[in-house]
């Protein structure tokens, strides 16, 4: 269960920012600031997705099927959230470019991975050789 709870927290963080109200959002004047946003969000998102498999994914025969999958996990949830701002949150709007923005931080969190595991504290935590 331990290995789960990065992605557990990041999953429920993402819900409550998204279903905050739009009007409660301060306005950052930098152009397109809310894109970078949304592609880090997700690229934490699948990284700490992967942090579970990380025994799977360092095996180069499963690294891509696994990458692919944490892929479309991190993507549907995207599209998910994007689709209850739209439809269920109060003064919230989902659109397409978000829904991109989401995807593109899905794939940087599963390149990444690799990278940025052995220099993170996580290894120790999770006791991951």
């Amino acid at each position: 269960m331990k290995p789960f709870i990065p992605a557990i927290s990041w999953l429920l963080v993402i819900l409550i920012i998204s279903g905050y109200p739009g009007s409660y959002v301060p306005e950052i004047p930098v152009w397109q600031f809310d894109k970078l946003v949304h592609i880090a969000i997700y690229a934490v998102l699948s990284f700490c997705l992967l942090i579970p498999y990380h025994k799977q994914y360092i095996k180069e025969n499963k690294r891509l099927k696994l990458g692919l999958i944490i892929f479309l996990i991190s993507t549907f949830y995207g599209g998910f959230m994007e689709i209850l701002q739209n439809n269920i949150f109060i003064n919230r709007s989902g659109n397409w470019y978000d829904f991109t923005a989401n995807s593109i931080g899905a794939i940087i969190g599963v390149i990444l991975y690799p990278l940025l595991i052995n220099f993170l504290p996580i290894n120790r935590w999770l006791k991951i050789k």
